[in-house]
């Protein structure tokens, strides 16, 4: 009884040696297969991306034959599409500028009637030629960017299976901040077509600096001396 225990034991210690020495003169890759994700500064980044978008949204808006006044129904629908696009003061529309030409200049009137009925409520006109224009009716466009996040921070915050011995960063790494420009930016249009800067803003606050450290009569520095 004790020569086949001592048998089973010299040959379970026999295994366990070739297994050590094995492991000792295998690499990894040989264990666990060939490394697809090893660390590198290019890997390591953890940058996400944001994309925009240019989207059109389009309304048309009907006349009734032969006339050039825009009817209130039409008035709404207009309206309604500006509350729906969220559209802000000043921002520009474009109308469609008519190529099939009626008679007595009625598709310029009607480009007038609509451009006349948005710059009263503070909007910027500016005529868009088409390829196609229907003889009752006229365009309303309106440009406007989205921006989104990098679709891989839509799974939200996980990990990814397996082991972590390539010591990359998790996949959802600068989805924070990525989500935070995108929503902050007034304007994503800025992101791939930066606005121009506007001199005059900078001239007001200096303006206004150099009136107050200069004593003037009015504003802060009389207020400060009462």
């Amino acid at each position: 009884m004790q020569q086949k225990l001592f048998m089973k034991s010299a040959t379970l210690a026999g295994l366990m040696g070739m297994l050590l020495l094995t492991a000792s003169c295998t690499s990894p890759e040989a264990l666990f297969g060939q490394l697809d994700d090893t660390a590198s500064p290019e890997k390591a980044k953890l940058e996400k991306k944001i994309m925009v978008s240019e989207l059109t949204p389009t309304i048309a808006v009907g006349f009734e034959s032969g006339r050039s006044g825009l009817a209130d129904i039409e008035k709404g629908r207009l309206l309604g599409f500006i509350d729906a696009q969220e559209i802000e003061f000043g921002e520009t529309v474009e109308v469609e500028f008519p190529n099939i030409q009626g008679a007595g200049g009625l598709g310029e009137q009607r480009f007038a009637e609509v451009a006349a009925f948005l710059q009263d409520r503070g909007f910027s006109v500016a005529p868009r030629l088409t390829a196609e224009s229907t003889t009752d009716s006229l365009r309303v466009f309106f440009v406007k960017y989205v921006a989104t996040v990098d679709p891989n921070c839509e799974k939200g915050w996980y990990k990814p299976k397996g082991l972590g011995y390539e010591n990359l960063p998790l996949p959802y790494m600068g989805c924070a901040n990525a989500n935070a420009l995108a929503n902050m930016v007034a304007n994503p249009r800025d992101l791939v077509d930066p606005s121009s800067e506007d001199n005059a803003l900078g001239e007001r606050a200096a303006k206004a600096v150099q009136k107050y450290r200069g004593g003037s009569s009015g504003g802060a520095a009389a207020a400060a001396s009462n």
